[in-house]
């Protein structure tokens, strides 16, 4: 973005409830993700008619429920009315079954709300902290970064980057929640699916005050006193193993849909889970996922495929393309997977052959038609069809 974007889309999170005149309803509580990067999450308290409802769970490490136990009684919360997670990743819901019982007696909890399709991480975590082990380090093979066949499944559960993150979920019992797809919402919220970053990415939206919370499909950084550091990032995609090319077509059909809902419904302002800023011209967001997708693939086509003038005929892995990206701001694995997801939708698509090596798992692409120059703004000019929200219903 531009200097002058950055100030029109960007305010610090106080300064933009504020001038919206928010702030006495509506506050956001940076505790610690327990991760690497980024360091902070984000958790928005919303108050109104007596109800208490918090967005984002944070992971289940003791010192960090401390901390959002104390954010919260700094603000006379003592109970919580519901909790709401975006998806089910350690640093967005990992203690949302300890927080919703805060102030109630012991297995008394506020109704949780989440998408069913990342539930089992609350209700069985330790089983899907080993899958979700597995997948990643299956991707990572499949970019081209490292041959699985030399790694032992306890090599992966045990590895110094992994290992830390194992006890960040905090069991949950299914009857302690509501699925937002099923209509399961806090009254006067709407929910979109935005899948992408993770299959069970959900945007909520509070209709009455144009409150929206992205969890990680929208996500800042940036300092306040610096404009020039002032942008958005696109997140992993952690879907890989699970169809290849699905992160990417589902975070592009989430841009569309999300594109659809800005257009239509009044948002005043987007509370991203990480950084310091709240987005208060939505749009912007929508302009640099667009741009950053355009861009990427360009760098594909133009930079690489097309290399010296003729069509690579050699076969590739996503990583050949690591030094031809930029990775501002981002975790050094982000870019990687929306530039293999992008080889695998190509590769669907026709333009490419994939083949994966059964032992090593790494994936190999081999060019066999160049593709269109508008392949990647024509998917984004896609019309995303009617937008289906997930609107509360009793009970």
């Amino acid at each position: 973005m531009s200097s002058d974007e950055h100030h029109r889309a960007l305010l610090p999170y106080d300064r933009a409830l504020d001038e919206l005149g928010l702030g006495d309803r509506v506050s956001v509580l940076s505790v610690p993700s327990g991760y690497p990067s980024p360091r902070l999450v984000n958790p928005v308290l919303l108050r109104d008619q007596g109800r208490a409802l918090l967005f984002e769970a944070p992971a289940a490490r003791p010192d960090i429920v401390g901390e959002l136990s104390a954010a919260l009684a700094r603000r006379d919360v003592v109970r919580l009315d519901g909790v709401a997670v975006t998806h089910c990743h350690g640093d967005h819901a990992g203690m949302a079954g300890v927080i919703a019982g805060l102030g109630r007696p012991l297995g008394e909890r506020s109704p949780v709300h989440v998408h069913s399709a990342g539930y089992r991480f609350l209700t069985q975590p330790a089983a899907s902290y080993f899958d979700e082990t597995f997948l990643i380090f299956q991707s990572r093979a499949q970019f081209g970064l490292l041959d699985l066949s030399s790694m032992r499944a306890v090599d992966m559960l045990e590895h110094p980057r992994r290992a830390p993150y194992a006890h960040y979920f905090e069991r949950t019992p299914k009857r302690a929640l509501r699925f937002v797809d099923e209509g399961r919402l806090p009254a006067g919220f709407v929910a979109l699916a935005t899948p992408g970053h993770s299959n069970d990415c959900v945007l909520y939206l509070d209709t009455r005050r144009g409150v929206a919370i992205p969890g990680d499909t929208i996500i800042c950084v940036g300092r306040p006193e610096d404009p020039s550091s002032q942008d958005f990032v696109v997140p992993i995609f952690t879907t890989m193993g699970q169809g290849y090319s699905r992160g990417f077509e589902s975070y592009l059909a989430s841009v569309r849909r999300i594109r659809r809902l800005f257009e239509t419904h009044d948002v005043r302002v987007v509370l991203p889970p990480h950084g310091r800023f709240a987005v208060i011209e939505p749009m912007a967001w929508v302009r640099f996922a667009e741009r950053y997708f355009d861009g990427l693939y360009r760098i594909l086509r133009e930079e690489f495929l097309l290399a010296g003038g003729a069509p690579r005929r050699e076969p590739f892995t996503a990583a050949e393309l690591n030094p031809l990206v930029p990775h501002a701001h981002s975790h050094t694995v982000s870019t990687p997977s929306h530039v293999f997801g992008m080889l695998c939708a190509l590769a669907d698509e026709g333009y490419l052959t994939l083949t994966e090596d059964v032992t090593s798992r790494r994936i190999t692409f081999v060019l066999d038609e160049v593709p269109p120059r508008d392949y990647l703004a024509a998917r984004l000019a896609e019309d995303p069809g009617p937008l289906e929200l997930f609107g509360a219903r009793a009970g």
